[in-house]
């Protein structure tokens, strides 16, 4: 009994000693792969301040705690953070160094791909600003791969797809390029998110095999062509995102085979039809997003079916009909988007019985009807509401306690400040703009939420002026303002140092700009234009063009030398000072602002010679200088490409001289190449801040004379093209380079001292709408040729020396006498003077002499007869503006061309 008992203790003797050893082996890592993770740190570990997210919560980068030392626990490389090994065979299967101060380029020789046997790698939140070296493919035991938010960069490796066994793979949030092909037989992954990086083309058929996705991200790249219907296949998809590319076509009915889903975005796309019913079939939905796109047609009825929805939005699209009632069934709804969209009718009252609606933003719609503000407090959660910019009247109660963050009004046909909003002491944003609120802005007002009001709204009223002048903004947080379009008195109101949008465009302030405005070092756009400002213009404003894009001083009353407005570092892009009596030269600084695209300095006395010196600027597309001082000849270009970007420019009105610049013409390619812009206007993709989404943008405007008349574009559109060079001192003939210019639009060169020929390859500009060649010393026929333009609605050659028939088919049988007059050669319609007649009836040698001798004095009655002319002209503008405001410009004025001012 004693023998059997020693010989069981001592088997448990061996086993617990057999046990210890074997933990103890299973804790020690491999040296070899112990040693290659040593040599990564060494090269690719960098700590900077703030290298990663962990830095802010003050957790190290777990690769910091790694240590070379000989010490049992620290040399052990399977207990360090990040690291996890194989119980069994202690070989590392597992890495993580997500946000790890790694910086450096990897490349095949790194001893990373030593780690065989690793299953999982994350190498998240780094830099590493390579591409994904192609021996990626030599951790062929890979499940699970995250190289998201780590710069990495290029084509996607073909060896990627070596790696069959992947499940999980996130390169998100990267700069690749290319196609998604190279990814072909990864057929076992769950998980895929490429999403945030610049990858184009279709998406590729062989995603139709991954069966077992459950996750697709695919957003914020450059991916084209339709969504294909074979996703309806992969019936395990959870999560399908495919937002903000270049995707058009309809949303395939497919997707309602996916009866998993739960979180739909097909957001910034270029979708178009109508939203399938079979979306109403995803019953487990709980976030549906396809803003901005170019749907049409109602909310499907199918979508009362969406019990588990809590986030719907529909934002900017084309959607129409009455918001439906049922959506106030759907009790999980928090959060309802439908503004920039074509809903009629009223407000469903049962939406306001949703005890979880946290965000309403129903603005920009046709939304009609009263409704008394008092019924949104039944929405206990709702935080943001937005009902601005439709046509609703609003019943505003004093007893309202309702706290809000967010709260759009506008044209909510408000008469005054509501009196519940001195109680709202968490605004973050309001907007009570296009309302009827008139006088002065109560002083109780200017101490709402002063702790976090950033976004304020007041344009279009009728405000007049503030308790104090100048009033000081006392809102901390302030960042965004607009006061434009009210009839505001008194100084420039000082907004805080950290304000980054001021717009107080269009009221009647007055005075001068105090320097305290070179205080605001976060300023992106101001706009101070439309008002009586005087004095000079501060040289402090270089000292806001690091953060300043924006600067619009237009239609003041400022004078002097402009400052030079850039310092150390420009980020402008847009500068307006035009209808102003500032003079002097421009400021030459401005040629180390590469960003600039809108440049407008008319109506000015600016005395200079043609600044060639912006030609370098590679983003140019607008130059107005017009009604200036500007003189001498134009010259040749500096470089071999001038102005790549430019496609309006207006030099009008000047004392040019000299040849056309035709070696210029070579290098505008803007107004060669036909380009595409669905709806765009130049300067659009300059944001300023929006209610709930920063979506609006700031548009450039201008006022230029197009087609015979003073044209004032509030926005303009990314294809018009323009060139107005008349009222210059422009001589000899007008050369074929000009004709390359095929997208042009306008044309302009009358009133200076042009010779030679009409020239035939004007036919080449198809695209022309209004040539006006009047006031000049062209000569011979008007060339068949130029019919070919169809879309020309503006012709004008009087006051030439131009001979024979005018052509009469096309375009050419719809312009009037004002066109051809001035010309004693031409004949035939519209002209009395038929061409049988001047055949008939040739002018004698006497006749001819006559002319010649009397060369000086009809000179001098001309210059009579112009003074006359340029009386009657002004008289006949203004009362014609008062008979014809807003009717087409070709229906009412034939005559393109003007007269120089004398």
């Amino acid at each position: 009994m004693k023998k059997e008992s020693f010989h069981f203790s001592y088997m448990i003797l061996l086993l617990t000693i057999a046990s210890h050893f074997l933990t103890s082996t299973q804790l020690r890592c491999h040296e070899d792969e112990r040693s290659a993770l040593l040599e990564f740190k060494a090269t690719f570990f960098n700590r900077k301040p703030w290298c990663c997210d962990n830095d802010f919560l003050g957790e190290p980068p777990k690769i910091e705690s790694w240590n070379a030392s000989t010490g049992e626990i620290q040399s052990d490389c399977c207990s360090w953070a990040g690291v996890e090994c194989d119980k069994v065979s202690g070989h590392m299967i597992s890495l993580d160094l997500s946000c790890s101060c790694l910086s450096g380029k990897i490349n095949s020789n790194t001893s990373l791909f030593r780690l065989l046997r690793l299953r999982s790698l994350d190498l998240a939140m780094n830099d590493f600003n390579c591409q994904i070296p192609p021996s990626i493919e030599n951790l062929g035991s890979l499940s699970h791969l995250d190289f998201s938010h780590s710069n990495f960069m290029d084509h996607i490796p073909h060896s990627l797809s070596n790696l069959s066994k992947l499940v999980h793979l996130d390169l998100s949030t990267n700069m690749l390029i290319g196609t998604i092909l190279p990814l072909k037989n990864l057929t076992q992954l769950t998980h895929l998110d490429l999403s945030n990086n610049s990858l184009n083309g279709t998406i590729p058929t062989y995603f139709g095999d991954i069966l077992k996705l459950n996750h697709l991200d695919l957003g914020s790249n450059v991916l084209t062509g339709e969504i294909p219907s074979f996703l309806g296949n992969l019936v395990q998809l959870k999560y399908l995102i495919l937002g903000n590319n270049e995707l058009m076509g309809q949303i395939p009915s497919s997707l309602g085979n996916l009866i998993q889903l739960t979180f739909l975005n097909l957001s910034f796309n270029q979708l178009t039809g109508e939203i399938p019913s079979s979306i109403g079939k995803l019953i487990q939905l709980t976030d549906i997003n396809l803003r901005s796109n170019q749907l049409v047609g109602e909310i499907p009825l199918s979508f009362q079916n969406l019990v588990e929805l809590r986030g719907l939005t529909l934002h900017s699209n084309q959607l129409s009909g009455e918001i439906p009632s049922f959506l106030g069934k759907l009790t999980q709804l928090t959060d309802i988007i439908l503004s920039y969209n074509h809903f009629h009718g009223t407000i469903p009252s049962t939406i306001l019985q949703l005890q979880g609606l946290r965000i309403l933003d129903l603005s920009s719609n046709n939304l009609s009807g009263t409704i008394n503000f008092d019924a949104f407090s039944k929405a206990k959660s709702l935080f943001a509401l937005n009902l601005s910019s439709n046509k609703l009247s609003l019943i505003v109660e004093t007893n309202i306690t309702h706290q809000f963050f967010i709260l759009g009004l506008g044209s909510c046909n408000l008469n005054g400040f509501p009196k519940f909003l001195q109680d709202q002491d968490s605004l973050v944003m309001l907007d009570l703009s296009h309302n009827n609120i008139s006088g002065q802005v109560p002083e109780w007002f200017l101490n709402l939420s002063i702790e976090f009001l950033s976004h304020l709204n007041l344009s279009s009223n009728f405000l007049t002026s503030f308790a104090q002048d100048p009033v000081i903004f006392k809102w901390k947080s302030l960042s965004d303002v607009d006061l434009s379009f009210n009839k505001l008195q008194g100084s420039i109101p000082i907004p805080t140092p950290e304000i980054r949008n001021y717009f107080i465009s269009n009221n009647r302030l007055s005075g001068g700009i105090l320097p305290l405005i070179c205080n605001l070092s976060s300023i992106q756009m101001i706009d101070l234009s439309g008002n009586n400002l005087t004095g000079f213009l501060p040289q402090c404003l270089s000292k806001l063009s690091g953060s300043l894009k924006v600067m619009s001083l237009r239609s003041n009353n400022f004078i002097g030398k402009i400052p030079q407005l850039n310092g150390n570092f420009c980020m402008l892009s847009m500068i307006d000072l035009s209808y102003n009596k500032l003079h002097g030269p421009l400021p030459r600084l401005l040629r180390n602002c590469n960003n600039l695209e809108f440049l407008n300095f008319a109506n000015n006395h600016i005395r200079d010679v043609f600044p060639s010196w912006l030609s370098s600027i590679p983003s140019l597309k607008v130059l107005l200088l017009q009604y200036n001082r500007f003189h001498g000849l134009i010259g040749k270009p500096r470089n071999g490409i001038d102005f790549p970007m430019l496609q309006i420019i207006d030099l009008s009105q000047n004392s040019f001289s000299g040849s056309l610049p035709s070696k210029y013409f070579k290098h505008w390619i803007a107004m060669k190449v036909s380009k595409t812009y669905p709806s765009s206007y130049i300067g659009n993709a300059i944001m300023r801040f929006g209610f709930l989404f920063p979506y609006a943008t700031y548009d450039y405007s201008m006022s230029v004379i197009a087609k015979g008349i003073q044209m004032n574009y509030s926005k303009i559109q990314e294809y018009l093209t323009l060139i107005d060079f008349s009222s210059n001192n422009f001589s000899g003939a007008i050369l074929e380079t000009i004709g390359s210019l095929k997208q042009l639009e306008l044309l302009n060169l009358s009133n200076n001292m042009l010779s030679g020929s009409l020239p035939s390859f004007l036919a080449n500009l198809t695209n022309l709408e209004a040539l006006d060649l009047s006031q000049n010393q062209l000569s011979g026929k008007i060339p068949l040729e130029l019919t070919q333009l169809t879309s020309l609605a503006v012709f004008n050659v009087s006051y030439n020396h131009l001979t024979g028939p005018i052509p009469q088919s096309r375009q050419f049988a719809t312009f009037e006498n004002n066109s051809y007059k001035g010309n004693s050669g031409l004949c035939g319609n519209p002209l009395s003077r038929k061409c049988r007649d001047l055949k008939a009836s040739p002018p004698s040698s006497s006749t001819s002499k006559e002319d010649q001798d009397s060369g000086s004095a009809m000179e001098l009655d001309w210059k009579i007869v112009c003074i006359g002319y340029a009386s009657g002209l002004v008289i006949g503008v203004v009362l014609r503006n008062i008979l014809i405001t807003g009717r087409r410009a070709e229906n009412l004025v034939k005559n393109f061309g003007r007269r120089k001012e004398r």
